[in-house]
């Protein structure tokens, strides 16, 4: 009976360990981690989407904040705004973009 019990225990310690050695050493993905994006071409330009995982959380074709259809001129703009937006979802802020941000960061918008 004491025998049993003692390898009980001594199988609960192991598995614990092992448990406890498999927690630490795998890569926890956080979830700013799993934001993604990628740039997509468009008609006439430019465009971005935002996954979450395999979860696709955003479809921009247009410049936010622009009247109109105005797609982005370079994949680098969509690049940029994108990172915008994802820097916004990652504090847990309102992902809107504005005029100003656009401004800021130079992006190339058209005026008709």
């Amino acid at each position: 009976m004491k025998k049993s019990i003692k390898i009980i225990v001594l199988v609960c310690i192991i598995g614990l360990v092992f448990f406890g050695v498999k927690q630490f050493s795998s890569p926890q993905k956080t979830e700013e981690s799993r934001l993604e994006k990628v740039v997509i071409a468009v008609d006439q330009g430019y465009g971005y989407q935002i996954f979450y995982g395999d979860e696709l959380l955003v479809q921009q074709e247009f410049i936010p904040a622009v009247n109109g259809m105005q797609t982005f001129a370079t994949p680098e703009d969509a690049e940029q705004v994108a990172d915008l937006v994802i820097s916004k979802i990652e504090k847990k802020t309102s992902p809107k973009v504005t005029m100003q941000e656009l401004m800021d960061m130079d992006i190339v918008i058209l005026v008709p």
